[in-house]
């Protein structure tokens, strides 16, 4: 009896944990950029060469936010993102998970094309100072 309550509060322990995300590893960020380059269809794994705007919340890798200011740079794409019809000049918005202890530390998991008409700020990051 008291072996099978142990056995159903662990059980039960371990739901809460996985449904509270304590398994989940990283952060996400959503940003919205300006497509530099097009992807080379020749190529898709070498990524996506975004300018994109400042991250006022990025945690770097010693886990200080710190933010990151707007800046040109490629990100790696996650397998399954389409980049058809993504050319230079396209304005779109990117969920980057940032995971420091994976093979890939940072990664395009979602991609979305915006409006030619959408304004973008390239203003310097405002990192806040809380956690």
């Amino acid at each position: 009896m008291r072996r099978a309550l142990k056995q159903n509060l662990g059980l039960a322990c371990a739901v809460l944990l996985l449904a509270a995300g304590c398994g989940a590893r990283g952060r996400d960020y959503t940003v919205r950029a300006l497509v530099v380059q097009a992807p080379d269809p020749a190529n898709p794994a070498g990524g996506l060469y975004l300018y994109h705007e400042a991250i006022d919340d990025w945690m770097g890798r010693d886990g200080k936010r710190d933010g990151m200011d707007p800046m040109a740079m490629p990100f790696p794409v996650a397998k399954g993102i389409p980049l058809t019809g993504i050319a230079a000049n396209d304005k779109v918005e990117v969920t980057l998970h940032v995971d420091w202890q994976a093979d890939r530390a940072v990664e395009i998991t979602q991609l979305r094309k915006l409006p030619r008409d959408t304004r973008l700020d390239f203003r310097a990051a405002r990192p806040s100072p809380k956690p």
